[in-house]
């Protein structure tokens, strides 16, 4: 059984969003210098590369980091790809969301993921399909770029219709040798006490 892990790799010269803590890793103990083992401290935002969005990172009352029920980052995805240049994602490029509880959408993001230059006119969510999704009872939905909301959207209001409405968003995903389709979505966070979002490991495993 296939598994694909959408993860992006940690390092320094991974673009972080404009503006917020880039990674930084110190070894602190180096056995080639004679420590007894190799040990590094890591520096970043908790929402560096490929990366979760609790709904308290928009909405104060909403649940935190490790509030969050493992049966939602945990089940039945579907990949769905939106074609074209289209720089938001409309209600007509929505597949039928009947039974679909976690939606990833795969965009012509997936062609600039990896790369070390910040893109600002990546494809992200516009905010009636966004509507669309919370109406219909997705719980996550994902995105192959740093962000699910169109670059400086002033209010943020894709945020805050999907995080206002509980929905997790998982953001900076590595779609580029994922076919659409259904799959199992595992992803999973560290279990920051309070925070707002956290780096994660995120894997589809082919069911098909």
């Amino acid at each position: 059984m296939a598994l694909y892990d959408l993860t992006l790799d940690l390092h320094e010269n991974q673009p972080c969003w404009p503006g917020d803590t880039p990674y930084v890793r110190i070894a602190t103990s180096e056995m080639s210098n004679g420590g007894g083992c190799n040990v590094s401290k890591v520096s970043m935002s908790t929402h560096f590369a490929t990366h979760l969005d609790a709904p308290y990172h928009f909405e104060p009352d909403g649940l935190r980091l490790d509030q969050l029920d493992l049966n939602t980052l945990i089940g039945p995805a579907l990949v769905h790809e939106v074609e074209g240049d289209a720089p938001l994602i409309l209600p007509a490029h929505l597949p039928p969301l009947d039974g679909v509880e976690r939606i990833i959408f795969k965009t012509r993001n997936s062609a600039y993921i990896d790369d070390t230059k910040f893109h600002e006119d990546f494809t992200a969510l516009g905010l009636d399909a966004a509507r669309a999704l919370t109406a219909a009872g997705v719980k996550l939905v994902g995105i192959d770029y740093f962000s699910i909301e169109a670059f400086k959207n002033p209010g943020h209001p894709v945020h805050h219709e999907l995080c206002g409405k509980g929905m997790i968003i998982v953001e900076g995903l590595d779609l580029r040798n994922v076919p659409p389709g259904r799959y199992e979505l595992i992803a999973l966070p560290l279990k920051f006490k309070d925070a707002d979002g956290s780096p994660c490991r995120v894997v589809l495993r082919d069911i098909s």
